[in-house]
C-alpha cells in the first residue's frame, strides 16, 4: 500500500554480517491507454517553447513534409511517444491524488515503477500503424505578444499505446495506481495537452492478460 515505510520487506538478518536481506516483489502489469481526444504528435511537447514549435513557412518543403519533419518518431521513422512524456503525465497526476490526506511523493513512486526506455510505437485501435492529419494553427507568439506565429503539427485522432510496466506491489497497488493513471490522462501527452488545449488525453486499462503490442 502506497505510504508504507521503504519498498521492500526484510526477509532476515544475518549473524556474521548484521546485513538485512531484503527481497523485493515486482509484479508485470499491462498498460493500454487509448486516446479520448486527438494526439498532436509534435516533437516538441511544451508548448512554452515558442521558438522551436514555430513552422518555418519559408522552406521549400510542402506543408506535409514539414509537418511530417516534426513528428515525433522512433529510430525506424514512425511515429512514436518518448516515455519522458507519460512520465510527465504520471508526475501530474501523481500531485492530484491523495492517500489518507497526503499527496503520495513522486520519486517514491518513480522508486516503485519501471517503464520502457526510449519510445513508444503509436498505434490505432486496431492495432495498426495510426494514419494523421495536417494540424495548424495560430498563436501568440509569446502571452501578450501582438506577433504571430504558425505551429503545425502531425494531428492522430485514432490512437492507442501499449506497454509493460513492473510495480512493487508491497508499495503500490492497482487501486492507488489506477486513480494516478486516470488523473495522468487527463493531464494528457503531446503538444496542447491540458491545460493549454484538449489533445493528447487518453484512458488507461490494466490488463493481466497478453496485450498485441506489434510494432509501428
Amino acid at each position: 500500500m502506497f505510504g508504507a515505510v521503504g519498498f521492500c520487506r526484510p526477509l532476515f538478518l544475518t549473524k556474521l554480517t548484521g546485513c538485512v536481506i531484503v527481497f523485493l516483489v515486482m509484479r508485470t502489469l499491462n498498460l493500454v491507454l487509448v486516446g479520448t481526444t486527438p494526439i498532436l504528435l509534435h516533437r516538441i511537447s511544451r508548448h512554452q517553447l515558442r521558438d522551436q514549435i514555430a513552422s518555418n513557412g519559408q522552406t521549400e518543403k510542402t506543408l506535409e513534409q514539414e509537418v511530417y519533419g516534426v513528428m515525433s518518431q522512433d529510430e525506424h521513422g514512425n511515429p512514436a511517444v518518448p516515455v519522458s512524456w507519460l512520465w510527465g503525465a504520471i508526475r501530474t497526476g501523481c500531485s492530484r491524488v491523495t492517500v489518507n490526506g497526503k499527496q503520495p511523493s513522486f520519486f517514491k513512486l518513480q522508486s516503485a515503477i519501471n517503464l520502457p526506455n526510449g519510445h513508444l510505437p503509436l498505434r490505432d485501435t486496431d492495432n495498426k500503424c495510426p494514419v494523421w492529419k495536417t494540424y495548424s494553427s495560430i498563436q501568440h507568439a509569446s502571452p501578450g505578444s501582438k506577433r504571430s506565429i504558425i505551429v503545425v503539427a502531425p494531428k492522430f485522432g485514432d490512437w492507442r499505446l501499449a506497454l509493460q510496466i513492473s510495480v512493487n506491489e508491497q508499495y503500490l497497488d492497482d487501486f492507488l495506481l489506477q486513480r494516478i493513471l486516470n488523473e495522468a490522462g487527463k493531464v494528457g501527452i503531446g503538444l496542447f495537452h491540458p491545460p493549454k488545449k484538449q489533445f493528447g488525453q487518453f484512458r488507461v486499462s490494466i490488463l493481466w492478460g497478453e496485450v498485441a503490442f506489434g510494432r509501428a
